[in-house]
């Protein structure tokens, strides 16, 4: 578990400091080498720390990538949190009828599909998400992100498609039409380098992810309008 400096070594705040200053140089090694490949002695000389600092503050390399997925979970709440809420009180509404039930769909995909937009926040935690769902994690953290973020979303996307669908839950058609749904927009976050080649462009500002959006969201209402139609 992280620990917080003792006022002795020179005060809370400015052990608050160097805890951030570790994290924010670790998400950059882990998003570059993943988490095998980077080590504790890199990420503490990217920090500026020495490197039994890493064991102080997180208990070393395992603890700090901890922390690094904490921050991030924290960042995905701040950005889709309000969706993910909207999403379930129209999930909790039993007469919500299913233009409410798509229009909950369509705003969950179009927050994902947000997350390819660059910004100073985003673009310094993409290497490391990228990395982080590549599976390669401890796994603690990777239970930690399914604990923390993953099982709610995952939970409140198969409500609605199954909603929509008539489909149980837990069917597999459910499971399968929502895995192909939201893949549209997590294929955009993997291919990003294809998509600025093949598009020429040098970055993904507003206009250009609004750009992606509509058109991926304009798919999914076709296919989801399609599901309803059919159940």
């Amino acid at each position: 578990m992280a620990r917080h400096k003792p006022a002795a070594e020179g005060g809370y705040q400015r052990g608050e400091q160097t805890r951030a200053r570790i994290i924010e140089a670790a998400v950059a090694v882990f998003g570059q080498r993943g988490y095998e490949g980077a080590s504790t002695r890199e990420i503490a000389a990217a920090a500026g720390v020495n490197a039994p600092a890493l064991q102080y503050y997180f208990e070393g390399k395992e603890g700090v990538y901890l922390q690094c997925v904490e921050q991030m979970i924290s960042l995905l709440w701040r950005q889709m949190g309000g969706t993910v809420d909207a999403a379930q009180r129209t999930l909790d509404d039993p007469l919500a009828d299913d233009e409410q039930l798509i229009e909950s769909v369509l705003g969950l995909l179009g927050a994902v599909i947000s997350m390819l937009q660059d910004c100073t926040e985003t673009s310094a935690w993409r290497a490391f998400m990228d990395r982080h769902q590549e599976g390669l994690s401890p796994p603690s953290a990777s239970m930690l992100f399914e604990e923390r973020f993953r099982s709610r979303m995952v939970e409140v996307i198969h409500r609605l498609i199954a909603r929509l669908t008539g489909f149980d839950v837990k069917d597999e058609r459910t499971v399968i039409h929502s895995l192909s749904l939201f893949a549209q927009g997590l294929a955009f976050r993997a291919q990003r380098p294809k998509l600025l080649m093949a598009l020429k462009w040098s970055t993904i500002g507003n206009a250009e992810m609004e750009l992606v959006r509509e058109v991926v969201l304009t798919q999914a209402r076709f296919t989801l309008e399609g599901l309803a139609r059919c159940k």
